[in-house]
């Protein structure tokens, strides 16, 4: 199997949205006018068309030539089915299905197989709502498996505190199945939302659940603060990530590829000084058990405490009103610490689990609805995620551990996006976007780059 390894990508993708609605006809039985019943929302169709390129790009592999990406085409069709309902006042429902038309990456031809579009067929959302509280400060809680999304600026970056890891900190921007039009976290588990004051501020308590990466089922606990006001929003929150596990020895597994070790010098028997991972030092310390584990110190986990801190700015009011777009003269930044903690060789720097992430939408004078230019800095020396995608290991993957791969690896800390949206009619959309960012490809057998 080809090791996914790094690829630096700028693409250019263009998104149409075609939204049809058709009420469907609903049977229920009869029931006593002072009880509340099940009624449906209008039945909801859209589509989507992805069309895009990787301009210009470069995909390394250990051992082997790099691979230039020029105008690479990209395809995905998109079909999105929903529903909604509400159960008297306070229950709301909403279930949608979607099916995603995909191409899998490959960077060289191969058998009809990795030719063959794929079909992924799955749920958009499926949730319960209970509302409480009174009209101006109405609160709710809800379960099941729903996009979550806590900052509206996120167009394209940002949205660190749940589509980021830990140790890994590895950043995401879209599922890798869809390539735009995906800053949210795809949430298994339970929200609740408390407002204050009108909704000035607001409160956010989350239990999501790890659906992906072992030990699945492991929760994610989080809270959320934010001040709401009519020109300046400000948030902070804190996740605690597989904080509730179920076998926390998975979340720190006592394997050779996840052992950090330091042995000292033995003149008499020719051993020479070593600190590092296990795999990276000499023959002679790694085929003598009983000379390493006695200097064993470190197991790397995947648990760690992320931070996450927001801020946004609405100058929109400076502009003439017949020539501004809700959403021009916004300014904003999000910040997140990947980790709180420390753990050695990999993650010794806490700068380098920093991403921040500033942005601005330029006005457009109602030529377009939206045109949100992001700039990101992450200073993360690291690229590969083999380890962790294919043994959900908590570590990078490196060729030479003496130099921790920073002669080899050259990744830029710096990452930007400019997205633009126009609502065109009733049922059109166009969506564009130009980017070098954290999209993450699926191969052949779906799996993530």
């Amino acid at each position: 199997m080809a090791m996914p390894v790094k690829t630096r990508l700028k693409f250019l993708m263009v998104l149409f949205v075609l939204v049809a609605g058709g009420r469907a006809e609903q049977t229920a039985a009869p029931v006593s006018a002072d009880k509340p019943k099940l009624e449906f929302d209008e039945f909801n169709v859209r589509m989507a068309l992805e069309f895009g390129h990787l301009i210009n790009g470069e995909f390394q592999q250990a051992g082997h030539p790099a691979i230039d990406l020029q105008n690479r085409p990209m395809y995905r069709n998109i079909i999105y089915l929903s529903q909604q309902g509400k159960f008297g006042d306070d229950w709301e429902v909403n279930a949608g299905l979607m099916g995603i038309l995909w191409w899998p990456y490959t960077t060289e031809g191969g058998p009809p197989a990795s030719r063959t579009v794929r079909v992924d067929p799955r749920l958009s959302t499926l949730k319960a709502r209970w509302s409480f509280g009174a009209p101006e400060n109405r609160s709710f809680l809800e379960l099941g498996y729903f996009p979550y999304k806590y900052n509206r600026d996120a167009w394209n970056l940002g949205e660190y505190l749940y589509r980021s890891g830990t140790y890994p900190g590895n950043v995401v921007t879209t599922d890798g199945y869809q390539l735009m039009d995906h800053a949210a976290f795809d949430a298994y588990g339970a929200h609740a939302h408390f407002s204050m004051f009108g909704g000035v501020i607001a409160h956010e308590a989350n239990l999501f659940i790890e659906p992906n990466v072992d030990p699945i089922g492991d929760i994610t606990p989080a809270y959320e603060v934010s001040l709401n006001l009519p020109f300046l929003q400000v948030g902070a929150g804190a996740a605690y990530y597989r904080g509730l596990s179920y076998r926390p020895s998975q979340t720190r597994p006592d394997e050779k590829a996840n052992t950090y070790i330091e042995v000292t010098a033995d003149p008499a028997s020719g051993r020479a000084y070593y600190k590092g991972p296990l795999q990276g030092a000499p023959s002679s310390i790694q085929d003598d058990t009983s000379t390493v584990k006695p200097y064993t110190v470190y197991h790397w986990k995947q648990q760690g405490l992320k931070l996450m801190a927001r801020a946004a700015v609405d100058l929109g009011g400076v502009l003439p009103e017949d020539l501004r777009s809700p959403e021009d003269l916004r300014v904003y930044a999000e910040v997140a610490v990947l980790g709180w903690e420390n753990q050695p060789y990999y993650y010794e720097k806490r700068s380098e689990r920093i991403p921040i992430m500033a942005g601005l939408n330029l006005p457009t004078f109602k030529l377009i609805d939206l045109l949100a230019f992001q700039v990101e800095y992450y200073s993360n020396p690291f690229n590969d995620m083999y380890n962790y995608n294919i043994l959900s290991l908590p570590v990078w993957k490196v060729e030479n551990y003496q130099t921790r791969d920073e002669d080899v690896y050259v990744n830029s800390p710096w990452k930007w996006s400019l997205h633009g949206r126009k609502s065109l009619n009733r049922i059109l959309n166009v969506h564009l976007q130009v980017a070098s960012d954290h999209l993450r490809l699926r191969d052949l057998l779906s799996a993530p780059t």
